[in-house]
């Protein structure tokens, strides 16, 4: 039975295995000869085997299924491919949606709560072209089992421990695709990251690793606190006193709106949260060139959108050179992450049907 991961407040995840790349020094002609391949693209998404460039051996590449099947078959034919090494993994944890329009609501709110750990960047981006930067056709996109939906990269592409997460069709066996998934994929690419993430870089590491381990060490799912965020940012202005003005009576009543909502203590503390949030993200708006920009309902609720724009404000302000050769005062109300994480928490539960 296929291990479940349940998460309160986001849903249940089928925890799985998807693209995996082994580098051996075997010949492709001879690996061919001696594999059973066609046992092996019938319990694969797709298998295949490619020379590499420069370099004596080849590279097998495919898509593992829940079962792992195809991991067992080449274990068992493990004295085939002479000294290897697994150098790139993919984890992809899929929830099940009844339409698209139910997919895309669980990706918003995944996007809207999801977080890395050891998030090397410090923000996300969206990106809706695929490859060389190009815009796949519906023709196109249906053959390989995705949709006209943008994915959000927590790290750029290259990076060694990448996540993603993105809207697709469930793969099947033999290249077939099934019911509509929202997927949080993890990469580890090298030999480095794979032995670091799951212990080793051989067959029997991938077969006995525990992906919900897996998931729960970097995966971090949090909602912000406005209220404890505004205190933090700004206590002198939310406990301001309200000022008396002779000109008017005590007996005057404000009932508009606006003001009722200004006397409140937590609407303020809110309203500055939002308000530093809105302006450490626009000033980074020119530097994001390459990716779309990032809705407004997501970067302002996202745990990695908003502590990657404090990290590299508070960053800024410790490398800042001094202002006339005047040294700054130090604030007793300093910000750092330490305060700065006292502001996340865990999600609220919201059921959703999907």
């Amino acid at each position: 039975m296929a291990a479940i991961l349940t998460i309160p407040g986001i849903g249940i995840f089928q925890p799985t295995f998807d693209r995996i790349n082994i580098c051996t020094d075997v010949p492709k002609a001879r690996l061919r000869q001696l594999l059973p391949i066609r046992q092996l693209e019938r319990c694969s998404h797709i298998f295949k085997i490619e020379k590499l460039r420069g370099k004596q051996g080849c590279r097998l590449v495919f898509t593992c299924l829940p079962d792992r099947k195809v991991l067992e078959l080449l274990k068992e034919h493990e004295p085939v491919l002479g000294p290897y090494r697994v150098t790139a993994v993919e984890g992809a944890f899929d929830i099940q949606a009844r339409s698209k329009n139910a997919a895309i609501h669980a990706w918003n709110r995944l996007a809207c709560h999801l977080g890395k750990i050891n998030h090397e960047r410090g923000y996300i981006s969206l990106v809706d072209t695929f490859g060389k930067a190009k815009r796949l056709s519906k023709a196109d996109l249906k053959k390989v089992g995705l949709f006209d939906w943008p994915t959000i990269y927590f790290e750029e592409r290259g990076a060694a421990h990448n996540l993603k997460l993105y809207i697709r069709r469930k793969k099947l066996a033999q290249k077939q695709f099934g019911s509509i998934i929202v997927r949080l994929e993890w990469t580890s690419t090298r030999s480095r990251a794979v032995k670091a993430h799951f212990a080793g870089d051989q067959l029997s590491d991938l077969i006995s690793a525990n992906l919900v381990t897996y998931f729960r060490k970097f995966a971090v799912f949090q909602q912000i606190d406005y209220r404890r965020l505004g205190w933090l940012l700004s206590p002198r202005t939310i406990m301001r006193p309200r000022t008396r003005n002779p000109a008017f009576s005590s007996a005057r009543v404000i009932t508009t709106g606006v003001a009722t909502l200004f006397q409140d203590e937590t609407y303020r503390a809110m309203r500055v949260a939002h308000l530093v949030i809105k302006v450490l993200e626009e000033r980074a708006w020119s530097k994001d060139k390459r990716s779309s920009r990032v809705p407004e309902d997501i970067w302002r609720s996202s745990p990695a959108q908003i502590k990657g724009r404090f990290r590299a404000h508070i960053k800024k302000q410790q490398g800042s050179p001094k202002r006339n050769g005047v040294r700054r005062l130090r604030r007793r109300n300093l910000l750092t992450m330490r305060k700065l994480e006292d502001c996340f928490g865990p999600p609220r539960r919201h059921r959703v049907r999907l």
